[in-house]
């Protein structure tokens, strides 16, 4: 008896059961959409993974740049120091050795026209210019006029006299020449 109830239980398998059923239109492309979102989603995710690097990337060149600039600008006049220190040094011991003796304004004058020489030397090594304004056009982009006046046998609009050289770095005017200027 108990064979004749594990035949009644169990289903009888026929050709038709053993075969897997086929998937229909629909179910096929469900799976082609379930596919196609799972490739979307991992293109997104790698976007986004992609943006955040690059984000995090800008962010940390933007600081490292700002803190450059600001490195820049704190120690920008750093080379002209170290270059006008050694001048200073010379004044100073210009000083030193003069110092509770009479001396003769000719020895004076040759300590200081060394210290001069050193320092225009000093200037020009760094392309600073001594602009030449005698006897040259007036010109408003190099020359500050702060007279005019009538001088024989001179066009209008010359320099005649300087009273402050005027000086220039590479392409810019660091100073305007202040001048007299022809009537």
């Amino acid at each position: 008896m108990e064979e004749d109830k594990s035949k009644i239980n169990t289903p009888k398998t026929t050709a038709s059961s053993t075969k897997k059923a086929k998937p229909t239109k629909e179910q096929k492309e469900l799976k082609k959409l379930k596919e196609k979102l799972t490739e979307c989603e991992q293109l997104l995710f790698d976007s986004n993974q992609r943006h955040l690097r690059l984000a995090a990337e800008f962010d940390n060149y933007r600081k490292r740049t700002q803190r450059e600039i600001s490195e820049i600008i704190e120690y920008a006049g750093e080379k002209v120091l170290r270059n006008i220190i050694p001048v200073v040094d010379d004044f100073d011991r210009a000083l030193a050795s003069h110092e509770g003796e009479q001396t003769s304004c000719e020895s004076l004058q040759q300590g200081l026209e060394m210290i001069f020489k050193k320092f225009t030397k000093t200037l020009a090594d760094m392309d600073v210019k001594v602009m030449e304004s005698m006897n040259q056009p007036f010109n408003p982009d190099l020359h500050h006029a702060v007279m005019a006046k009538e001088v024989e046998g001179v066009e209008p609009d010359m320099v005649v006299e300087e009273f402050e050289k005027g000086y220039t770095y590479k392409k810019h005017v660091l100073r305007h020449a202040k001048v007299v200027v022809s009537k």
